[in-house]
């Protein structure tokens, strides 16, 4: 009985990418689960293996089969897929900076991890940068805009700001580039002024491409949800923890779901109508199993699963990692040379590159 209740969870969770947690918000919770339930039948087919019953082992076998391109998304073959050769390409790094450290700067100047995230940034040599949870720096002291193109060596910058109520905030999403940033866009999100999309068409060498920079729903966790999960991981048979913190835990997880699933349709129909060819950059807050993502994604390719290698996750946070960070192209002018993930945690989220050749039919 438990093989099958885990198989079907599996189900649950292959099929999470396709309903809207609009009207199947339970599934995504099985959706956030896969790849751990996907381990689980992976044990339970080993197990049966070794007994009489060898026949139960294509219980699993066969969900697994099933599951094998959901997986894709969160673990590839170490020195598995690359690309061809390249004369032509960009490299493009992604980051939630989660402010640049806000709260750990001194009275006078920046932070120790804020100043790593500098020079990370300088190491990394991005042609384009695209920065979720930008902060501006305190006003006087850090003038983040110019430490971001001193260290990057970028000069083209497309920076915007969050409003509520009509008074800017001094974070948002930043992109720069090393071309010419020759139109700038916004994608707002109804009833959230915090999470949105900024888009930024660049020239390079007389092409045009759009760069979208993403930052969809955050699931807004306290810092006494974060007490209450680590306390959990220490004493998961302890019932008594299963009180009123739990279901408030389910319940903003409920609401980003729904939310992020808004939002990833409203982007996914502004992608489809660039007049050119795009890149997705950002900070998804979901996973490669979720419907948010399948919306985000469609019609474009992962750079991860095109040429990334081991297991994806992004996440550095003090949650479970879960690979929440993506950059995305357009397949016909695109491909994946390169692809990585920076093993810096300066922020709770790892900075992602990614290394796109371009096909030399789009460059005649």
């Amino acid at each position: 009985m438990a093989n099958i209740f885990f198989v079907a969870l599996l189900a649950l969770g292959f099929a999470a990418a396709f309903l809207s947690p609009d009207k199947y918000w339970a599934v995504a919770f099985a959706g956030l689960a896969f790849p751990y339930v996907a381990l689980i039948n992976f044990v339970f087919m080993i197990f049966w293996l070794f007994t009489a019953r060898k026949i139960y082992a294509l219980i699993s076998l066969l969900m697994i089969l099933i599951s094998l391109p959901r997986l894709d998304g969160y673990y590839q073959p170490v020195g598995g897929k690359t690309s061809g050769g390249h004369n032509d390409s960009i490299r493009v790094l992604s980051y939630n900076v989660r402010l640049f450290d806000l709260y750990n700067w001194g009275k006078k100047k920046e932070s120790a991890n804020c100043r790593a995230q500098f020079i990370l940034i300088r190491e990394q040599k991005p042609d384009v940068l695209c920065i979720q949870e930008y902060h501006a720096g305190r006003s006087g002291k850090v003038d983040i805009a110019d430490s971001i193109s001193a260290y990057s060596g970028l000069r083209y910058k497309h920076i915007t700001f969050v409003k509520v109520n009509g008074d800017t905030k001094p974070y948002g999403i930043a992109t720069y580039s090393r071309w010419p940033v020759v139109n700038r866009g916004m994608v707002r999100f109804d009833d959230n002024p915090v999470n949105f999309c900024i888009y930024s068409d660049i020239v390079r060498n007389g092409d045009t491409t759009r760069i979208f920079n993403v930052h969809l729903e955050s699931i807004r966790f306290s810092r006494e949800d974060y007490l209450f999960v680590n306390e959990l991981r220490k004493q998961p048979d302890d019932p008594d923890l299963f009180s009123e913190n739990s279901r408030k835990i389910i319940r903003k997880l409920k609401s980003a779901f729904i939310s992020r699933a808004r939002q990833a349709r409203t982007l996914r129909i502004e992608i489809a109508r660039s007049p050119y060819p795009v890149i997705v950059c950002g900070d998804f807050n979901d996973t490669p199993s979720s419907y948010a993502y399948r919306q985000m994604s469609a019609g474009l390719v992962d750079a991860f699963c095109e040429a990334g290698s081991g297991f994806g996750h992004t996440y550095a946070g003090s949650l479970p990692s879960f690979r929440i960070d993506y950059i995305l192209h357009d397949k016909e002018y695109f491909y994946t040379v390169k692809f990585e993930k920076i093993n810096q945690a300066y922020s709770d989220h790892y900075p992602i590159a990614a290394t796109l050749g371009i096909h030399s039919k789009a460059s005649d």
